[in-house]
């Protein structure tokens, strides 16, 4: 069966060529940063986790994949400048007739799992690398125009990623100003609104907090209906315990005080807070737990084998609130515009890495 990409660029053609890793380029070790003289500079320092630090030596000052040989193996990483890397990781002196970062896009569907040598902490030895068999264009065009085509697809995706990064941080900044009230008023207000905020209890302004009734493992697949518990993920289930409009809090685990609005039939693990029937702006209270809430269960959580929250932590929290509910509304309409440009652009951020994804699993052999 002859070895040709399901998508190819009309240019080319021909059948793509059987490798061994170690044809393409010479495997060279990296070095540990005790042997940099100088850790002052601008060149990275890369270990198995990403750029550690950066410094004034460099090991090598070419284009290179690095391949993790120890602990993390399964993230080769592409650089175009001169760069350190540590003694859990290879890199590779490429061939002049090899395009490096072909290589490395080739390289990051290799499922490196399968050529783990050890039953501890991940490792794959040089031999174990030279010996993979990969399939590589014959003509170093055609790896070029691939490598760019691919590295534009990087590009979008880095904007996009990028302008999510700083939506979130300007929606923190706003956060703190609208909401975080001294002297009776917030550092910033939206014009036409006047008077001093009043301090609540969450008991207070919520008339009905209580808890989901299952197990953590009572989601199915394909399920009519949401299921929440105390992970970010949202899962499914066929029966339904709650139709109302609500605020979720995860009661316990890694993401205690993760919170989650829905609206509609839905159902909820039993260590997972239930907040309904709200005297107040519902989406503003949303905002309020957000900003604050974590500050206030870090200083009150109960710690055992698993930290959690009790019910009084959630109905003695103090929240501020604006003295009329046209303002409430205001300040919950204008945060609210900005969730919904995040979750736009992180709905085309997942477009754009699914539509990578394909492009890598069709343009490679």
């Amino acid at each position: 069966m002859k070895k040709i990409p399901e998508i190819r660029f009309p240019e080319f053609s021909g059948e793509w060529i059987e490798k061994r890793l170690g044809e393409v380029g010479n495997l060279k070790y990296g070095k540990g940063q005790n042997e940099i003289t100088n850790l002052k500079g601008n060149y990275p320092i890369i270990g198995t986790g990403g750029i550690l630090n950066y410094s004034g030596d460099y090991l090598y000052d070419k284009e290179s994949v690095i391949i993790g040989r120890k602990g993390t193996i399964d993230k080769p990483t592409y650089i175009n400048k001169p760069f350190w890397c540590v003694d859990t990781t290879f890199y590779i002196e490429f061939f002049y007739k090899y395009y490096p970062k072909f290589i490395y896009y080739l390289l990051t569907q290799i499922n490196w799992k399968i050529y783990n040598e050890s039953t501890g902490v991940p490792s794959l030895s040089s031999n174990t690398i030279k010996k993979i068999k990969i399939h590589i264009s014959p003509t170093l065009e055609e790896q070029q125009k691939i490598a760019e085509f691919l590295s534009s697809v990087d590009e979008k995706i880095e904007i996009v990623a990028k302008k999510i990064e700083e939506l979130k941080k300007y929606k923190k900044g706003l956060l703190q100003k609208l909401l975080n009230v001294k002297k009776g008023e917030p550092e910033l207000r939206f014009k036409g609104f006047s008077g001093k905020w009043v301090e609540k209890k969450l008991g207070e302004v919520c008339n009905n907090i209580t808890t989901g009734k299952l197990d953590a493992n009572a989601m199915v697949e394909n399920g009519k209906y949401k299921f929440f518990t105390c992970a970010k993920e949202v899962y499914l289930i066929n029966e339904y315990s709650f139709d109302d409009e609500a605020i979720l809090i995860s009661g316990n685990g890694a993401n205690v005080g993760y919170i989650h609005y829905f609206k509609g039939k839905f159902n909820a693990y039993q260590r997972t807070y239930v907040l309904t029937n709200f005297n107040v702006n519902i989406f503003y209270v949303k905002f309020f737990l957000e900003t604050f809430l974590k500050r206030h269960i870090n200083k009150e959580k109960n710690e055992g084998n698993t930290p959690y929250i009790k019910l009084s932590t959630l109905t003695n929290f103090k929240l501020y609130l604006p003295p009329t509910l046209a303002e409430q509304e205001k300040i919950a309409e204008f945060l609210s515009s900005i969730d919904e440009k995040i979750e736009l652009n992180e709905k085309r951020l997942k477009a754009l890495k699914n539509y990578k994804q394909g492009l890598l699993q069709k343009m490679f052999v």
